[in-house]
């Protein structure tokens, strides 16, 4: 790995972890932090994110990610809302 690679994946690693500071994820684990990319993801790319979109988009078990967001809820780091179009759907936003 030649030292100006090195240097830049450190200086990215970094930032990230202002970011996650920043965005007081500090204390989730890798999994949680993956579910909150995966919410950030699909709102700046597609203009919304729904629950099942972050199963399907994290790889992570129904389970995983219900869980996930409800912890996410309680910390007010998102919201959640009953889509317009599907009533068995959720839309998930940054808080």
């Amino acid at each position: 790995m030649s030292s100006k690679y090195s240097h830049d994946l450190i200086s990215i690693l970094k930032m990230l972890k202002n970011i996650e500071e920043d965005l007081n994820l500090i204390k989730y684990s890798e999994t949680e932090k993956k579910i909150y990319y995966t919410i950030a993801w699909k709102n700046a790319n597609d203009g919304s994110c729904c629950i099942s979109d972050v199963i399907d988009e994290s790889g992570f078990s129904r389970s995983t990610v219900y869980k996930t967001i409800k912890r996410f809820e309680e910390d007010q780091i998102v919201k959640i809302y009953q889509s317009s179009s599907d009533k068995r759907e959720f839309n998930l936003v940054l808080a």
